[in-house]
């Protein structure tokens, strides 16, 4: 009996846990509507034209001060992120929980045929494919364990639990190293380290600015934009039909006790 409502329970849950994540996914698509018309509608500028504002640029990625070693592979990189998750079991089912994520503050350059200018990514919206990904623990290890190891050992993660044995953890690591081809849309204002650049466009940086899009991409604008197009029709269709189809079975559940 006692399993019996448990398991009665689980159902309800996900079914009133699909209807929220549905109405979320739904607005989420939306969000990326307006992300992709926004990029659609704005020009793509060379550095030495753009101009205080919202603008978009692609370039090359150049050091500023020096390069920053990732904490895993070790590359000598402008910028980098990455994100270390352990999954912790529950009963019957698990979830990934983050442990440690970070992106480097740095600034680095965008750089093209008609100059540079300086980029500030912090809080940007990272559209950058991974470059490394690691895995410990019972899913297998994957590839360079020994480097994985290590590298959380030196940001402070135990790899290993109970009786010496490997957690079961994983890592994305992505960086953009000098030459990288790189495309930014952000918010070019005035360049608050001028006497280090006081020519030209290099008055400027672009950053994150209030709640304007700010994003940093690998991709080119037009891989960008069928990558978007895809995620907001997912979003947009997928979301509502989630929605009304655990609505759906959360009616006839009720009707189905009540009667």
């Amino acid at each position: 009996m006692s399993s019996s409502s448990d398991s009665e329970a689980k159902v309800f849950f996900y079914l009133c846990a699909g209807v929220i994540f549905g109405v979320i996914g739904f607005f989420r698509g939306f969000g990326l509507r307006t992300k992709k018309k926004l990029i659609e509608n704005i020009p793509t500028s060379t550095v030495r034209a753009a101009a205080m504002g919202l603008v978009e640029i692609k370039g090359t990625a150049r050091k500023f001060r020096g390069t920053v070693r990732t904490p895993f592979s070790k590359a000598e990189s402008v910028f980098y992120h990455y994100k270390v998750e352990e999954y912790r079991s529950s009963g019957k089912s698990g979830h990934w929980v983050t442990l440690k994520e970070f992106s480097t503050p740095e600034w680095f350059y965008l750089e093209d045929e008609t100059g540079k200018i300086l980029i500030n990514p912090v809080n940007a919206e990272l559209y950058l494919n991974a470059d490394r990904k690691y895995q410990l623990g019972a899913f297998g290890s994957g590839k360079d364990p020994q480097v994985f190891e290590q590298g959380l050992t030196e940001l402070g993660i135990d790899p290993h639990g109970f009786l010496n044995i490997d957690k079961q953890l994983r890592c994305t690591e992505t960086y953009v190293v000098p030459g990288d081809p790189v495309y930014i849309m952000g918010t070019a204002v005035k360049n608050p380290l001028v006497e280090l650049a006081a020519t030209g466009s290099e008055n400027l940086c672009v950053q994150k600015e209030g709640d304007t899009f700010f994003c940093i991409s690998d991709e080119s604008e037009k891989d960008l934009l069928a990558s978007m197009a895809w995620q907001m029709c997912l979003f947009l269709y997928g979301g509502p039909i989630l929605t009304v189809t655990c609505l759906f079975f959360l009616i006839e559940h009720y009707l189905k006790h009540s009667f």
